[in-house]
């Protein structure tokens, strides 16, 4: 068998998804026939990728390596796809970011900002990954984050803006007992068991470990994936608590809280290259940026009580430096 595209994208969609039995609905097909697919994958590259188990199917460190790799291809090959010549002044916008609750606003503000700009976007939990591409001219603009205590190294070739700052809330049952406050004590959650993203390798979970270690307690992850959707239902269902950006939409399933001390914060980056094309728009861009945040907060059921009690939307701790 010869590695093909097709291929590259089942492995991505099972990594995005955590299972195969997802991936193989999102991909139309039967999940024996995509465990078919993955063990001839498997077998051509020489080594297991996914390890499969009652939680789904996480990446061994073969895997890792695998699928850093198809990433970087898949963006490439995005981007040759997408690729119509003739666009408008931003031209050919090659888009990467950790995909917050805001982005599509993001997007539509960006269609806004030039209608002929032609915008393609790779998805990308891992931080470092995104820095590195927007480095190595794989992307123009890329949208990270960072958090006090973990801030991002500056690299000489890159600018950076500034989108937000903002406090990390805590999304819990609908049903469960601290859903009906005003705000929640971190420490209440102690035995709570929690959903916990794999590290973006810039500072997250790690940040919440470090806050909830000063609070006396460690939180149990029962549950380490990245999907949103799973990660709703097992907060809906009551299996878990999770930290959240304020901006996650809560439902008649769940409820988004404040934490009492506002403990957990997380700063958003815009990031491109000195030398990028996109340079003279990088202000402009930044600013479309800040106007889809600050909607996007409007929009939040927990955000603008949290501000009023707070004394407005614009209060930033002194955790980070500034960049701007």
């Amino acid at each position: 068998m010869h590695l093909e595209l097709r291929h590259l994208r089942i492995l991505q969609a099972i990594f995005e998804h955590g299972s195969l039995t997802r991936a193989a609905a999102s991909m139309g097909v039967s999940q024996p026939t995509l465990t078919k697919q993955v063990q001839r994958i498997e077998e051509e590259l020489g080594g297991e990728i996914f390890r499969r188990g009652r939680q789904g199917a996480t990446p061994t460190a073969f895997g890792e390596f695998i699928l850093a790799r198809t990433r970087a291809a898949l963006a490439n090959i995005d981007e040759i796809l997408a690729y119509k010549p003739g666009a408008g002044a931003l031209g050919r916008l090659r888009f990467g970011g950790t995909m917050p609750p805001w982005l599509g606003g993001l997007l539509d503000r960006l269609s806004e900002l030039d209608a002929d700009a032609q915008v393609t976007v790779h998805a990308e939990r891992a931080i470092g990954t995104l820095v590195d591409m927007v480095v190595g001219k794989r992307l123009d603009l890329a949208l990270v984050a960072d958090y006090p205590g973990h801030l991002m190294d500056r690299r000489p070739e890159l600018e950076c803006a500034t989108i937000a700052v903002e406090p990390i809330f805590i999304a819990v049952s609908a049903h469960h007992p601290l859903a009906d406050s005003d705000e929640i004590r971190l420490s209440d959650l102690a035995d709570e068991q929690w959903v916990v993203p794999h590290s973006d390798g810039m500072g997250w979970p790690e940040h919440l470990y470090d806050v909830c270690a000063a609070e006396g307690f460690h939180p149990k992850g029962r549950y380490r994936l990245s999907d949103t959707a799973l990660r709703r239902e097992l907060v809906a269902t009551g299996r878990a608590v999770t930290a959240c950006q304020a901006s996650f939409a809560a439902d008649g399933n769940t409820s988004v809280k404040p934490l009492r001390g506002d403990p957990l914060w997380m700063r958003h980056l815009l990031i491109w290259r000195r030398d990028s094309p996109v340079a003279p728009h990088g202000p402009a861009l930044a600013e479309t940026a800040r106007d889809a945040h600050r909607e996007a907060m409007r929009q939040s059921p927990a955000h603008p009580a949290w501000a009023t009690r707070r004394g407005g939307l614009d209060r930033s701790p002194s955790l980070f430096n500034a960049v701007d």
